[in-house]
């Protein structure tokens, strides 16, 4: 694993992660030490992700309250574009401005009561976001197609 992604304290990341997980209310236990190496050596050596932003990405996925395991980091996403370490998401950015775990589900309870539109909204959602450079996630997706619900008619 060194010679892919460099010395790394694969403790300290595993401890940063599951405080990340925890500050969100969320399930910590699959982010251990072997796991995370694991996962981190896949997304590098089978995904062919930037091996200097991997630890930064996986970081960035522990601190999404979308995501639902480590193995997330191997997927595209925003964290592969953004080397900085994660900030907390309810600090105030656009991708998680009073997020909780509790957000989540009320949108998509919102969303699953407008019958077929659901998926239409989503798909505009997307495309808006990614228009915008902005993440698309799970809450982002949702976020954006509940705003679009509510817009008036024009």
């Amino acid at each position: 694993m060194a010679r892919l992604l460099g010395p790394v304290d694969l403790e300290e990341v595993a401890d940063r992660c599951r405080r990340l997980r925890q500050d969100l209310g969320l399930p910590a236990r699959l982010w251990t030490a072997g796991h995370l190496g694991q996962v981190l050596v896949a997304a590098v050596r089978d995904h062919d992700r930037p091996a200097d932003v991997a630890v930064p990405a996986l970081l960035a996925i522990a601190a999404d309250p979308a995501t639902r395991s480590p193995a997330r980091l191997s997927c595209p996403g925003p964290w592969w574009d953004s080397p900085t370490a994660p900030h907390n998401p309810r600090a105030g950015s656009a991708a998680g401005a009073e997020g909780g775990p509790s957000e989540l589900p009320e949108l998509e309870r919102r969303l699953a009561e407008t019958d077929g539109a659901r998926v239409a909204l989503q798909r505009r959602a997307r495309a808006q976001l990614l228009l915008e450079g902005s993440p698309v996630t799970r809450l982002t997706v949702a976020r954006r197609a509940v705003q679009l619900l509510e817009e008036p008619s024009r």
